[in-house]
C-alpha cells in the first residue's frame, strides 16, 4: 500500500524523464508481486523481475543520477534516445550537478596539482619558445608571472643561456669512427674537470673508489647459490649481485677498485667480471691489490712469514695472475709492523714491481707518518724517478684522528686513500638519539651499531648539521638541473635526494681524501653514485668542521 503512494514511489524510484502510465502500473504491480514472493524460493522472484524490467535506454536515464558507472557517453547513447532528455534544461542542469558531485579523488587531485604548479615550472622549453611569435611570448610572460619582463629578456636568455651555473663535473663520452658520440644506455660517465693540487700522477676518476673486502666471504654475507627474499633482507648477496654492482659503477665513472690477496675470492671474481663486462679502453678498471701483513698471513696459512724484497715481488705477480692482468694499476703494501729485511727490503721490492711491470704504481696501507717519510726517502735514494703514490688509512667525519696524516700526505705528494669513511655506521646518520636502533635495519659488514646513547648524544649537533646540509645540497643540485633543463641542455643524472651518509663521504673528499666503500649489491652502487656531480661548498665544510669541534671529534 505504501509503495502505491506517488510520494513514496517517486522517493524510491527517481525518474529523470517521463515514463508512460502503463509502465508505471506495471512496476507498481511488480513491486507487489515481489513482496509476496519474498518468502518463496528465489527463482520465481527473479522471473518476475525479468518480466517487468524496463528497456535498456530507460534504465540508463532512470538511474543516471545515482551511478556514474552506468552513464553512457553521448557517442554511446542510442540515436532514438538522444532527444529524450536533451530538450529539458532542468534535467540537463541536474545531471551536470550530479556529475560534478561524483568527481573521483584522482580527478580532484589532478586538478589540485595543476592549480599548484608554480609559474617557473610552466616555462615552455627552449625549442617551444623558438617556435612562438613575439606576441605569444609576451602573452605568456603576462599570464604566467615568470621572472621575464619583456621579449628582450627572453632573447638575452637565448644568447647567454640564462647565467647557467657550471657544474664541477663533466660527461666523458667515447667517440666512434664517424666522430659521433657513442650511446651507452643510461650510463653517464662523470669526472672532475680540473686535477687537484694534491693529486700526483695517479689520477683516480671522481676521487672515489670501492672495495671488494666482502666478496666471496660467507661470514660477511656472501652466498654461492641463489638467494631467498629473506636472505636479501638480511643483507646477503651472491655473485650476480656483485656483477651488477661492478658493471653499474665501472660504466658510470667509478672504476678504482681496491682488493687484496686475503679477500677470499675477490681477485678471481674480478677476473671474471673484467672478462665478461666490456669497457672502453680509456675507462678500464683500475685495480689496486694489496700485500697483506706477513705475520697475519703466516698465522692463517700455518707457514713461515714472508721476508725480503723477493717476497713482495712474488706476491704482486701472483695477484696479477689471479686477476688475469698483465699489470695492475696500483699495488699496496700493508704495514708489516716488523718486516724481516726491514723497510729497505720493502722499498726494493716495490720498485722491482714497477720495473717488472706487475703494477704501474705502488703505495702503502696503514703506514704511520714516520715510516712513510722514511720510505719516501728510500725511494729517492734508490731510484729518484719513482714515488710512493698512495697511503690508505681510516678517516671519517666522526673519526678525524688521522687528519694529520692527510696533511702529511699532501706535503709528501702522496694521495690519501681513506677507508671506513662511515665509521662503522656512526657517520651514516642512521643512528641518532631519536633513533638509536637505526630502524633495526640489517647490519652491513663493519656496521658497529647500535651505539651507546652517550656516544650518540655527544654527536647530536653534528648529525643535525649533516641533515641540514644534505637538504640544502639537494635543493642546490635540483635548482642547477632545472636550469639546465629550461635552457634546453642535456641534463645529467645527478642525485638530488642527498643523504647524511653521502654528506659524510663528500666531507672526506673535501679534506683531500679518496674514499673507498665496500660494495656488495646495486643498492650500495647507487648510493656511491649519488655522490658524483656535486660538492660541498666552503661554508658547508666550515659548518661541519665547527660541529665536529663542538662535539669533540
Amino acid at each position: 500500500v505504501l509503495l502505491c503512494s506517488p510520494q513514496v514511489f517517486h522517493h524510491y524510484f527517481p525518474l529523470q524523464h517521463e515514463i508512460n502510465k502503463h509502465r508505471c502500473f506495471e512496476m507498481i504491480f511488480a513491486t507487489s508481486v515481489i513482496a509476496i514472493l519474498s518468502i518463496t524460493p528465489s527463482a520465481p522472484t527473479a522471473l518476475a523481475l525479468a518480466l517487468v524490467r524496463p528497456p535498456l535506454h530507460q534504465r540508463q536515464h532512470a538511474f543516471s543520477s545515482y551511478s556514474t558507472a552506468l552513464q553512457l557517453t553521448p557517442m554511446d547513447r542510442p540515436k532514438d534516445d538522444s532527444d529524450s532528455s536533451a530538450d529539458s534544461p532542468r534535467i540537463r542542469r541536474d545531471s551536470d550537478e550530479s556529475i560534478d558531485s561524483l568527481i573521483g579523488k584522482r580527478a580532484a587531485l589532478k586538478k589540485k596539482a595543476v592549480a599548484n604548479v608554480k609559474p617557473d615550472d610552466m616555462k615552455p622549453s627552449r625549442r617551444e619558445l623558438q617556435d612562438l611569435s613575439e606576441e605569444s611570448i609576451q602573452k605568456f610572460i603576462e599570464e604566467s608571472g615568470t621572472s621575464w619582463s619583456s621579449v628582450d629578456d627572453v632573447k638575452k636568455w637565448f644568447e647567454t643561456d640564462g647565467a647557467m651555473p657550471e657544474l664541477k663535473t663533466k660527461r666523458r663520452t667515447a667517440e666512434g669512427e664517424d666522430g659521433k658520440e657513442k650511446k651507452s644506455g643510461d650510463y653517464l660517465f662523470m669526472d672532475y674537470d680540473a686535477n687537484y693540487e694534491d693529486e700526483n700522477e695517479l689520477h683516480i676518476p671522481n676521487r672515489i673508489g670501492f672495495s671488494t673486502c666482502d666478496w666471496g666471504d660467507s661470514s660477511k654475507g656472501f652466498v654461492s647459490g641463489k638467494l631467498k627474499k629473506s636472505d636479501r633482507k638480511d643483507g646477503k648477496f651472491n655473485k650476480s649481485d656483485l656483477k651488477k654492482a661492478y658493471e653499474k659503477l665501472v660504466n658510470n665513472g667509478i672504476n678504482f677498485i681496491e682488493t687484496s690477496e686475503t679477500y677470499s675470492l675477490a681477485e678471481r671474481l674480478l677476473n671474471t667480471f673484467i672478462d665478461e663486462i666490456p669497457c672502453d679502453d680509456d675507462y678500464k678498471p683500475m685495480i689496486a691489490s694489496t700485500f697483506s701483513n706477513p705475520w697475519k698471513l703466516a698465522w692463517k696459512s700455518k707457514s713461515l712469514p714472508r721476508r725480503g724484497a723477493k717476497a713482495v715481488v712474488n706476491a704482486a705477480e701472483e695477484s696479477a695472475k689471479r686477476l688475469g692482468l698483465d699489470s695492475m694499476t696500483l699495488y699496496q703494501v700493508q704495514n708489516p709492523k716488523l718486516y724481516i729485511g726491514g723497510t729497505k727490503a720493502i722499498a726494493n721490492g716495490m720498485l722491482d714491481i714497477i720495473g717488472d711491470d706487475h703494477a704501474r704504481y705502488v703505495g702503502c696501507k696503514d703506514w704511520n707518518i714516520e715510516k712513510l717519510a722514511k720510505l719516501v726517502y728510500l725511494f729517492k735514494e734508490i731510484d729518484g724517478g719513482e714515488f710512493v703514490a698512495t697511503n690508505q688509512f681510516e678517516f671519517s667525519i666522526t673519526n678525524r684522528k688521522n687528519m694529520k696524516m692527510i696533511e702529511a700526505c699532501k706535503k709528501l705528494g702522496i694521495t690519501p686513500i681513506c677507508k671506513n669513511v662511515l665509521d662503522g655506521g656512526l657517520a651514516t646518520g642512521k643512528y641518532t638519539t631519536l633513533n638509536p636502533t637505526g630502524d633495526k635495519a640489517p647490519q652491513r659488514e663493519g656496521d658497529m651499531g647500535p651505539f651507546k646513547m652517550k656516544k650518540l648524544e655527544s654527536l647530536d649537533v653534528l648529525f643535525k648539521v649533516m641533515d641540514k646540509i644534505a637538504e640544502d645540497a639537494g635543493k642546490r643540485v635540483g635548482g642547477k638541473l632545472k636550469t639546465l633543463s629550461l635552457a634546453g641542455k642535456r641534463v645529467p643524472k645527478i642525485n638530488k635526494d642527498i643523504t647524511a651518509a653521502q654528506v659524510a663521504i663528500k666531507y672526506v673528499q673535501a679534506k683531500g681524501g679518496v674514499p673507498i666503500l665496500p660494495v656488495n649489491n646495486l643498492q650500495d652502487a647507487n648510493s656511491i653514485l649519488g655522490v658524483i656531480g656535486w660538492d660541498l661548498d666552503e661554508k658547508e665544510v666550515e659548518k661541519l668542521d665547527k660541529a665536529c669541534e663542538q662535539c669533540g671529534v
